[in-house]
């Protein structure tokens, strides 16, 4: 948990330090909907024995935001990536890589016109088979089997969103991501930390002046 809150701090400190004082704003107003594409780098959060096979990651995600006041948003999110888990058994480790879309909805509060934060419910589907990267344990023990094996996996998705700049339709917007497993097994390491750069246009809706 102690990680979970220096994550979250880093992500808030580095987006509001990354805004510019000049760039445009963000104003949520009902019945307005944005859309919003861009690649996304991740991380599963492990540090332990084969942490070097939790490198970074590069996906893709697409958001929908669709105004429900002057203040929040409905959020959905859909992205697709690799996800590596790790499960921990005293001393062996196995670590195991799936493909997976994942499909996240929940809310959106803006704190100002340039920055907000959200927090949804997520549920990742496999796409394929999973790939065993890393075993160690001994051929006398039977190997665990992670989440990358289930059908399905749930979580929170905790997210930080800012504008970086804005022209008519169109932005530029930045967010980091923190994905904490609700469904992980004991022992197992299958949180994610996230960051997100991606074009949002304005789909439809009434069109708001910009300050």
């Amino acid at each position: 948990m102690n990680n979970f809150k220096l994550i979250l701090i880093g992500l808030s400190s580095s987006l509001l330090l990354g805004l510019p004082p000049s760039s445009s704003a963000y104003t949520p107003q009902r019945g307005n909907v944005h859309t919003i594409l861009g690649p996304l780098a991740y991380k599963t959060n492990y540090g332990g024995v084969a942490a070097k096979d939790a490198i970074t990651f590069q996906g893709i995600s697409w958001i929908i935001l669709g105004d429900v006041s002057d203040h929040g948003s409905v959020k959905i999110t859909t992205s697709f990536m690799d996800k590596i888990f790790f499960l921990r058994d005293g001393n062996y480790v196995v670590a195991e890589r799936a493909q997976v879309v994942q499909a996240s909805a929940g809310y959106m509060y803006w704190f100002n016109k340039r920055f907000g934060t959200s927090l949804s419910l997520y549920t990742s589907y496999p796409l394929g088979a999973s790939d065993k990267i890393h075993d160690d344990f001994p051929t006398t023990i039977n190997t665990p089997k992670t989440t990358a094996q289930e059908n399905s996996e749930t979580g929170l998705d905790f997210a930080i969103q800012g504008e970086l700049w804005q022209s008519g339709r169109y932005a530029l917007i930045t967010e980091g991501r923190y994905l904490w497993s609700l469904t992980k097994k004991s022992g197992e390491f299958a949180d994610q930390y996230g960051f997100m750069i991606g074009i949002r246009y304005f789909f439809q809706g009434q069109d708001t002046p910009r300050e």
